[in-house]
This record gives structure tokens, C-alpha cells and sequence, in this order.
């Protein structure tokens, strides 16, 4: 699935331009175990005890609000703690494509930080760059027992029996919804519909009663639809599912399951059930309409869990303007959350959110100051750090355990949501099945985007939007496999 001609060549291009920049013995290339394109290049854990002054480690990210004050958080504590490594936190645009046309440019530059946090679309395009060391590396150095981590995590990000990322940012998705207009439904505010039937039923209640006219409001992006279809086990590619050993081809999501996706999403949206609100950049209306209450139910990414939170109970740096310009009325919501709606059962997920990469282009030193901070980051304390204040889940699971996260989990609203996002992931991702990997991620989830629009707003059919999508998919494999990264 990934490439080793293309692999190899990129590597040599790699060395030579870090070769270029002062990397020495520990460039790319250099130090590989093997001519191999699956023999891992060595982690240089020594060179960090060599260095003759604190070590600069630059983080490129595209975090935002709570996820990036809690990233910050991290390198702020991790720099206090010691004196041999410096972390500095550069933002590079507020999504995963402004990071990546960076990290790409980078690549011809060599002008790449020593760790990225991209998000879990990139997998197959970073590993072909040659331009990653492989966390593999550096826990086969280290001798770091992996064991207590997310099995469903590192097993998304394993390839060709390789971890690749040194860490993750682990979030579910949850289903919001308005409890009081639950009650004035009829229905019991504890107990949330569990699958795409149920979701359709109770929305058909809540409008019955008179609660709001169109009780659901969904933003129909790519992720949804990946995470339905995970959920019941449909592949996106073949080769499977872009796991397999050989090329991945072609796309293996026209099947009957993905179309009566589409036909329920067409269906609720042409019997006024359901808002579809457009997959933009910094997309809220579905969040606006449960906080005007105009609408019930929506489904999104556990890490918002802290900023609704924060939101219901006036924090005025993120509510206040927001509330008073849109004539909302905090004290009346009462939102809870439940897990995923699915299309056979509830909390079936793909695995999502954001790998930690660190690059072997720079020197050594650097490498190795790079992997220090990383192993800080999956620590205990760092991991609950990054749950009380970014809504990331742990990625080690013994943080769980914590009297701190534990007293958040079971006392607060926000906290008692992750608990549930938590359960999903630990439950609900079949680690045999944790979600696709391809190269032209990109263009997959861009086909899927076009599908949507065909059917909701240009009439296509949805065995026809599917089959589309599908055929676009597949030529973009193709592309992929003909072409150069």
C-alpha cells in the first residue's frame, strides 16, 4: 500500500537536502538498517545527551481555541520541567490542508519542523514522502511498552507493521441534543436514539409535537459519512480497505448499504426533517440553531465537548458575543449527549483526529529532542492535561485511571460527554476495521463532498451520486499509483 520505489527516491532527495542543512550522520538515508524500503531508519536517542545546549524542537499545527490552549499548555509545562530542550509551537493556518501544502512545499525546501500534527487523511501521502521517522524507530530504541496505549489507535496508524505517528489526538463523534425539547416530545431526555432509524423517528415526533420544524440539523461532511459506513463495516477501497499489501485501486463503497445511506439523508432532508448544513470552514449554523433552538439534534466531534460547555454557561470568551448577537438565551438549554447514532447499532466509529509525526530531516539531536517531547506528551500527567483543557482522549490509557480526569469524567457535563466518546472508541472502533488508508485522501473525501451536493441540491439520484463519487474515487487512485507524491 505504500510505495517503496517511490519511498526510496524520495528518501535520497531527502538526505541530500538535509546533508545541505547540517544533518550530518542523522539524515534521512544515512542511518537506514537496510536497503529495504520496510527497514526502518534508526532512532538517534543518543544524540540528545550529546548536544551542547538546549535543543530547539519546532511543532507545526493547525489548532484552534481550546485544542491549540491546551497544545501550548503542553510545551509550556515541558519546557519548564527540563533544560535540554526547547519546544516552540508555530500555528500554520486553522486546518489540515494549509498545514500540509506547507509541509509539502517543505519538502523540495527541507524548511520542515521537527514535529507535524496533521490529521489522520495524510497517513499514506507522509509515510510516502520519506520524510517521517517512524515512531517504530524510536519505541524499538527506547523499549517503551506500547501496550497501555489505544489498541484501536495504533492499529489505524500501523502500517506494514510499522507505528508511524509518535502520538495521537484522539476525539468520538457525539450526537447533541436538546433535552427540554425531548420532554416536550414525549420522549425520555435520557435516553437518545441509537441508529439512523430511530434518529429519523424521533425527529418525526419532536416535529409532531410542534417542538421546531426541522428537528435535526447536520453538517453532511465526508468524516460523517466515512464514520456511518465504517460503522457497519463498508470499505471506502479495496485491497483491504487500503490495508492489504498490494496496490489499492479502486473504490469498494458502491454497494447497496452506501445508497440507502444517501436515500435516508435524501429522504430527511426532502420531508423537512432534516437540515443540511453546507461542509465549510468554520461551519457552526448547526450549533447556532441548537442554541436559538431551532433545531434538536446534531451530531459532532467529541473535542467540542469543552467548548459547549463552556458556551451553556456563559464564558463570555467564547459565548458572550456570540450569545448576545444571536438572542440567545443560556439559561435556557439544557444539551445533552449520547453516542453516535449508527446505521446497525449505536457508537460505531471510524478512527479519527490527528497524528504526531516526527521528521527525520533534521540533525539527530533534534530527532532525539523531538521523540523527549513526544514521550512527555503521552505521559500520565500530560495526557490528562490535554484532556481537561483540549477534550482530546487519551491515547494512554492509564490516564483514565486518573483521580483528576476521573472527577471531571463523573462531575461535570463536559467531562461526563468524553466519558461516553471515550467508551465509543474503546467499544465501538473494531480495530480489525478502524477505517480506510489511501493517498488521495484529499480527493476521496472532495468526491463524496460533490456527491452530497448532487444529490441534495442538483436532484441526482443516490445510486447515481454514489456511483459517481465512486468512479471519481477510483480515478484518483489511479492518479495516485501512475504518479510521483
Amino acid at each position: 500500500m505504500v510505495r517503496p520505489r517511490r519511498a526510496l527516491a524520495l528518501l535520497a532527495v531527502v538526505a541530500m537536502l538535509a546533508a545541505g542543512c547540517g544533518g550530518g550522520d542523522g539524515s534521512a538515508g544515512d542511518d537506514s538498517t537496510g536497503g529495504d524500503a520496510r527497514a526502518l531508519p534508526a532512532c538517534p536517542l543518543d544524540a540528545l545527551d550529546d548536544a551542547a545546549g538546549p535543543v530547539e524542537v519546532v511543532l507545526w499545527h493547525f489548532l484552534t481555541a481550546k485544542t491549540k490552549e491546551a497544545l501550548e499548555r503542553l510545551a509550556a509545562d515541558y519546557n519548564a520541567s527540563q533544560s535540554k530542550v526547547r519546544v516552540r509551537v508555530e500555528s500554520q493556518g486553522t486546518n489540515n490542508d494549509e498545514l500540509f501544502a506547507k509541509y509539502r512545499a517543505g519538502i523540495a525546501t527541507g524548511d520542515l519542523p521537527a514535529i507535524a500534527v496533521l490529521d489522520d487523511t495524510v497517513t499514506v501521502q507522509v509515510i510516502d514522502s520519506g520524510t517521517v521517522l517512524p515512531a517504530q524507530s524510536c519505541i524499538d530504541a527506547s523499549g517503551a511498552d506500547m501496550s497501555g496505549f489505544l489498541q484501536a489507535g495504533r492499529d489505524y496508524y500501523t502500517v506494514d507493521g510499522v507505528l508511524w505517528p509518535a502520538s495521537l489526538n484522539l476525539s468520538a463523534a457525539l450526537l447533541y441534543y436538546n433535552r427540554n425539547h425531548f420532554r416536550r416530545a414525549g420522549l425520555d431526555p435520557d435516553r437518545a436514539p441509537g441508529t439512523l432509524a430511530e434518529l429519523r423517528d424521533y425527529a418525526e415526533r419532536i416535529r409532531a409535537a410542534g417542538v421546531v420544524d426541522r428537528p435535526l440539523v447536520l453538517k453532511v461532511s465526508p468524516p460523517i459519512l466515512e464514520m456511518f459506513l465504517t460503522g457497519a463495516r463498508v470499505p471506502m477501497v479495496n485491497n483491504d480497505n487500503g490495508r492489504g499489501p498490494g496496490e489499492t485501486t479502486e473504490a469498494a463503497f458502491d454497494q447497496p448499504t452506501t445508497v440507502e445511506l444517501y436515500t435516508w439523508i435524501a429522504d430527511m432532508v426532502r420531508d423537512g426533517l432534516m437540515e443540511a448544513v453546507p461542509d465549510t470552514p468554520g461551519q457552526i449554523n448547526h450549533y447556532l440553531a441548537l442554541a436559538q433552538q431551532n433545531g434538536t439534534m446534531t451530531i459532532e466531534t467529541s473535542t467540542a465537548a469543552t467548548s459547549v460547555e463552556a458556551f451553556l454557561g456563559g464564558d463570555t470568551s467564547i459565548a458572550g458575543d456570540l450569545a448576545e448577537g444571536a438572542g440567545i438565551d443560556l439559561s435556557a438549554l439544557d444539551i445533552g449527549a449520547a453516542p453516535v447514532p449508527g446505521i446497525e447499532a449505536p457508537g460505531r466509529l471510524a478512527m479519527g483526529g490527528g497524528a504526531w509525526y516526527l521528521t527525520r530531516t533534521g540533525p539527530p539531536e533534534v530527532q532525539a529532542a523531538a521523540w523527549d517531547f513526544v514521550s512527555y506528551v503521552n505521559s500520565v500527567d500530560a495526557q490528562v492535561t490535554w484532556n481537561l483543557i483540549g477534550s482530546y482522549l487519551p491515547y494512554n490509557n492509564a490516564a483514565v485511571a486518573d483521580p483528576r480526569l476521573q472527577e471531571r469524567w463523573t462531575t461535570t457535563l463536559a467531562g461526563r460527554w468524553l466519558a461516553i466518546a471515550y467508551e465509543e472508541l474503546t467499544t465501538g472502533v473494531d480495530p480489525a476495521f478502524p477505517g480506510p488508508l489511501m493517498g488521495p485522501y484529499d480527493q476521496f473525501r472532495a468526491a463524496l463532498r460533490a456527491s452530497m451536493d448532487d444529490l441534495l441540491f442538483n436532484g441526482v439520484p443516490p445510486a447515481d451520486a454514489v456511483s459517481r463519487a465512486a468512479a471519481e474515487t477510483t480515478a484518483a487512485l489511479q492518479r495516485y499509483a501512475e504518479e510521483d507524491f
